[in-house]
């Protein structure tokens, strides 16, 4: 007979609910606790405690992470939202199907990098200069770098790494993310900007959160802007203008008057 699987994250009775072993009520939102959110997520998430300092830097990080125009995730959104209005969520979703290994969750392949360098230790820059060696020969874009609208510099990327500063939270991993940029910048012989999801990487990795699990926190933030987006949608819609706008801008063409080169860039 198979042993049943087991869950650490909650339980209950008839008269309580509880977070891992914490008593939902009596605990958790018992009178001068002064429970926040983002604390409770985190040690439902990790199970452990933040520090008043990661409290900062997360919070700064999921606000980074909240808002950047009519991105795919938001034309996503808003594109459902205007086709099934009594389906917020599914909107909500729609949007988050968005934050992929080219938009946001750029962070988990940064991150990855990241891991490798701090892993190397004294090594590590050598192993910096051959990551950034293997990019540039194969004309590959560096996860973590370069932006299409912010340039010279992303400033959200430089404020983080400043907040994790000014909180005690700049170790391996942004010493990691500032050796690739200075082997990026010598073997470009030019600046390449950090970006969000670059300095996001090593934030989150001075966290200790698992890498696995980073692109789970840039949803977390993701979903709040979403929401705005559908909020506003629904005082001034835009959804069916992008359709119309998309579907006038594209005409007909048969296969083989299709021009070579096409297709979306990211970055």
């Amino acid at each position: 007979m198979k042993t049943p699987p087991t869950t650490a994250l909650s339980h209950h009775d008839l008269t309580n609910v509880y977070y891992r072993d914490r008593n939902l009520v009596e605990d958790i939102l018992a009178p001068g606790r002064d429970a926040d959110f983002l604390g409770v997520a985190v040690w439902h998430i990790l199970g452990r405690e933040i520090s008043d300092g990661e409290r900062r830097v997360l919070n700064a990080v999921l606000i980074t992470m909240m808002e950047h125009g009519l991105t795919p995730s938001a034309i996503a959104t808003r594109s459902i939202y205007m086709s099934a209005p009594e389906n917020l969520q599914g909107a909500v979703a729609a949007g988050l199907l968005a934050v992929g290994s080219s938009f946001v969750g750029t962070v988990e392949n940064n991150a990855r990098l990241l891991e490798r360098i701090v892993a190397a230790g004294d090594d590590g820059e050598r192993v910096a200069g051959e990551i950034v060696a293997e990019h540039v020969a194969r004309k590959a874009p560096l996860p973590g770098f370069g932006h299409h609208l912010h340039r010279p510099r992303d400033p959200r990327a430089y404020r983080l790494l400043e907040i994790a500063g000014e909180n005690g939270i700049d170790g391996p991993y942004c010493a990691a993310l500032r050796l690739l940029s200075a082997k990026l910048d010598a073997a470009r012989g030019k600046e390449t900007t950090i970006n969000a999801t670059g300095s996001t990487a090593a934030l989150l990795g001075e966290m200790g959160i698992p890498v696995a699990l980073m692109r789970g926190f840039c949803v977390l933030g993701r979903t709040a802007g979403l929401i705005a987006h559908i909020a506003e949608e629904q005082k001034r819609p835009s959804g069916r203008f992008i359709w119309e706008t998309i579907d006038e801008a594209i005409p007909y063409a048969p296969e083989d008057e299709t021009p070579a080169g096409g297709g979306l860039k990211t970055s």
